[in-house]
């Protein structure tokens, strides 16, 4: 039985890497919607890293997939999927941008 190769080291990292980050971000909701029916945490700073972490934690982990898709496309769609990465990051330090798309910023 031939034993499987992906040959590709920087994929299986971000492989693992997206599983892990995946898994945090679904337990940082069940803690979120538990905390919204029964308040557990108190207000103040933890409550609210955790309210900012919910909408760059499924970035991050988009991110990391999509990482993974193109470390073994061609050339120019990583180009492509890097230019666009690029242009949402840029896109977050504008407020008004950035606000009027996840409304976090008021």
């Amino acid at each position: 039985m031939a034993k499987k190769d992906s040959g590709n080291g920087f994929k299986d990292i971000l492989d693992i890497l997206g599983g892990v980050l995946a898994f945090f971000t679904i337990i940082l909701y069940a803690v979120l919607i538990a905390n919204a029916n029964w308040p557990f945490i108190p207000e103040g700073t933890f409550l609210n890293i955790l309210n900012i972490c919910k909408f760059y934690a499924p970035l991050l982990v988009v991110l990391i997939t999509g990482l993974e898709f193109v470390s073994s496309k061609k050339w120019y769609l990583r180009i492509i999927f890097y230019l666009i990465v690029a242009a949402v990051i840029v896109f977050m330090f504008f407020p008004g941008t950035w606000s009027s798309f996840v409304g976090i910023i008021k």
